[in-house]
């Protein structure tokens, strides 16, 4: 396993994040020509019908919520109109104080232009410094208002909501404290207001409505607001995003108390959202941490919450997966979700939000506070820019190696000479999906240093690759280069290893179909330093009958989609670069019969689990990497050449979405019981004779999969008892000796049916 497996981490959004006061606060100067307007609202929500059995709120398990008005009279006091139903349309009539809380927040205005803005919290409370954490100095933090005698249940599923804090009348230690941080707090109906609104008491209260209007007006389309990330692309790896207990799930919402003005006096950490997210995000590769430091948000009854160790799971300079405008994100309207100032973090640089990722001095040198402090932010983009000295934002957050990646394409043509006993004989072509031209793969410059190959493995039921000539499992590899050029730009490879026909030990035949695959990765300079870096080499395969009664082969089963795992992941490129973005090359070598138990032997750092060697099939593998925090056992593995030891817990991983959510990976039915009755069960020892599976000593294949992730004593126990062996023979599987009653209960239509426990969306 390579050391890149690790940023299998991502940070850990599922844990609260800071104290539920939020924070709130604004620093830009207003003055500025107004900004573009916002996008009109949706058609208003039809009005609620009275019901004749309304549904209890605390039995919902969906909440239907929308603001229907707000406004605020001349002593300050604002109003908010709402309505209430479930998921059916039925009006929700018994909500009480208990399960609402409400904010409200002005728009200021911002020196940097006309695209951009801060949102400020009216509704604030002092945090005390010094009980915990290094932090010094008492901060002002946004909350929320719940006034008992401001709600108002029309009986049909409408309510009013009034404040009891005046808007233009705030206490005067509050507006001490928003002095001494420089935070303006006053009154100013020509701005852009939110209201907005959280639901408690209900685990299905997932709705957080906000509206914006301008208070002098009333109006609410063609008003400045602001919309930067959008929180279906949070929800891309979240899966939910759910903070504070899980019931503040949307960015519009999360802004009005997570802006500039609002900090974690435990800490003196800004939680303003641009600068904690980044901050989050990046984590372990902050360079103040890299440098020895730390990053801590002290939360919700003074816990702190050390972001230190986080990994990022793709590529940091990826913006546009969180946020994206009609610029930046271009083409990719089908993936993520645009927004009226997604472009900001290309056109808009600050020193908040610049200086939240580069806080240190880099690897080069280069130190960005130095840089960033005592600047004129509004003049940053005169160097920061298309034609200015330091180049564009986007151009900075290139990913050349990507970009140089994605100027190769490898496709096989043909697979001949594919019977048993045979040489598989591989037709391939390598080219430039950009320009269509095809490589000279024998002399181009661009392969000096290169390793491509082409592996081959079978069979497609379940790979196995018995008969390989060797002592674990993976699949077989010839050296691209060993090809010979087949006069139309393609080449042809003739596999140095046949396929087994059964004539040698452990004499068993290849059959059904297999696959052949080209992997592998370059070395080459990305930019003008000329400095050669690896760029991994996309990996194609070929699905090829072996016997197959007709000739056509038969694909492998597809359990898992990639793209789903590149919407965390942005690309899955393990193992040194060399096996990129195809699936179907992981599960060859990542098969129920290999383990690692070559390389436990001479570990650097043997592992303390105790075993002799760890399966590892990608099902279980990948489930138990995912499932840190779930597991009793943190799951270890010794990679390559025994470098290193992987010890997946909860130190290390800090997977963001929910676990009980299998489609987060899987096709809709890649997770379902009863498994395909093809599937093998997964080797934990390979017995004295390691090329002869038959003396393997395997897991039942859906105890192999459900414990990977339920792997307690007591989740064994059931397996077990109801026909799960975690000490049986493949033999005694094929015999129906072994037979795992699980679809009795998990099956599809069943009381505990796997697609309705674990896909709760």
């Amino acid at each position: 396993m390579a050391t890149s497996m690790r940023i299998w981490i991502i940070a850990g959004l599922t844990a609260l994040l800071v104290a539920c006061g939020g924070g709130g606060g604004g620093d830009r100067a207003a003055g500025v020509e107004p900004g573009p307007p916002a996008p009109a609202p949706v058609d208003p929500p039809p009005p609620v019908q009275p019901q004749p059995n309304p549904a209890p709120y605390a039995e919902a398990t969906e909440l239907l919520a929308a603001i229907t008005g707000a406004s605020i009279d001349g002593a300050g006091i604002a109003s908010v109109e709402f309505q209430l139903t479930d998921g059916r349309g039925t009006a929700i009539t018994d909500l009480t104080i208990d399960n609402v809380r409400f904010v409200i927040a002005k728009l200021q205005t911002s020196p940097l232009g006309n695209l951009t803005g801060s949102w400020q919290s009216y509704i604030n409370a002092i945090e005390s410094a010094g009980s915990v954490g290094p932090g010094t100095e008492d901060k002002l933090q946004a909350t929320y208002e719940r006034n008992a005698d401001g709600l108002v249940n029309h009986g049909d599923g409408t309510y009013t909501y009034t404040f009891a804090q005046s808007v233009s009348d705030l206490p005067a230690e509050i507006l001490a404290q928003a002095e001494t941080e420089g935070l303006d707090l006053s009154f100013d109906p020509a701005l852009t207001h939110r209201v907005a609104i959280q639901f408690d008491g209900n685990p299905f209260t997932t709705a957080n409505p906000h509206r914006d209007w301008v208070p002098a007006s009333g109006a609410t389309s063609g008003i400045f607001s602001m919309d930067i990330a959008a929180t279906a692309n949070c929800n891309r790896c979240h899966d939910p995003l759910g903070i504070h207990g899980g019931n503040r799930r949307e960015i519009q919402y999360c802004v009005t108390c997570h802006n500039p003005g609002s900090t974690d006096a435990n800490s003196g950490n800004t939680v303003d959202l641009k600068v904690m997210i980044h901050k989050i995000h990046r984590g372990a590769s902050l360079p103040s941490v890299q440098a020895g430091g730390e990053y801590v948000i002290w939360g919700f009854r003074d816990s702190a919450h050390d972001y230190s160790n986080l990994h990022y799971p793709q590529d940091i300079r990826n913006c546009v997966n969180c946020h994206a405008g009609t610029q930046t994100g271009a083409g990719l309207e089908d993936t993520l979700q645009l927004t009226s100032q997604g472009d900001n973090w290309a056109n808009v640089p600050s020193a908040a939000a610049c200086g939240s990722c580069h806080d240190g001095v880099s690897d080069d040198g280069f130190d960005a506070p130095a840089h960033i402090a005592g600047r004129d932010e509004s003049q940053c983009a005169s160097c920061h820019s298309a034609g200015g000295v330091a180049g564009s934002i986007a151009d900075s957050h290139r990913n050349l190696v990507a970009e140089a990646s994605a100027r190769f394409q490898p496709s096989i043509t043909s697979v001949d000479s594919s019977m048993p006993g045979q040489m598989p004989v591989i037709g391939f072509t390598i080219t430039d999906p950009q320009t269509g031209e095809a490589y000279d793969l024998l002399s181009d410059p661009v392969f000096t240093g290169a390793s491509v190959n082409v592996r081959v493995a079978w069979d497609t039921d379940d790979y196995n690759n018995t008969g390989n000539g060797e002592e674990d499992a993976s699949s077989v590899a010839t050296s691209a280069f060993t090809a010979m050029p087949a006069g139309d730009d393609s080449y042809s490879l003739v596999m140095e290893q046949s396929l087994p026909d059964g004539s040698e030990a452990p004499f068993v035949p290849a059959s059904g179909s297999g696959v052949a695959v080209i992997e592998g990765r370059l070395s080459m300079a990305v930019s003008d330093e000329e400095i050669a870096v690896t760029v991994p080499l996309p990996n194609t395969h070929m699905f090829f009958s072996i016997d197959e009664a007709d000739g056509s082969p038969s694909p492998r089963r597809q359990s898992v989609e990639l793209d789903n795992c590149l919407a965390c992941h942005g690309s899955l490129s393990i193992h040194g670069g060399n096996r990129t973005d195809d699936l179907d090359n992981c599960v060859t070598c990542h098969n129920p019969r290999n383990t690692d138990r070559e390389v436990r032997g001479i570990a650097a750092s043997p592992p303390t689990d105790g075993k002799d060697e760890e399966s590892l099939d990608f099902k279980t593998m990948i489930h138990g990497i995912h499932a840190a925090a779930l597991r009793e056992n943190p799951l270890e593995i010794v990679g390559f050449r025994g470098f290193n030891t992987y010890r997946y817990d909860t130190e290390t991983v800090h997977y963001p979405g929910d676990l009980a959510n299998c489609t987060a990976c899987h096709t809709s039915d890649g997770f379902t019981l009863p498994l395909a009755s093809s599937v093998l069960g997964s080797t934990v020892d390979t017995g004295e004779d390691h090329e002869d599976p038959a003396d393997d000593t395997v897991v039942s294949p859906a105890s192999a999969v459900c414990s990977s992730c339920h792997d307690d004593a007591t989740a064994r126990s059931h397996m077990s008892a109801n026909g799960g062996d975690f000490a049986t023979t493949q033999a005694a599987l094929d015999d129906g000796s072994v037979v795992e009653q699980c679809s009795v209960c998990h099956g599809s239509g069943n009381i505990a049916d796997v697609a309705e426990v674990h896909n709760p969306h």
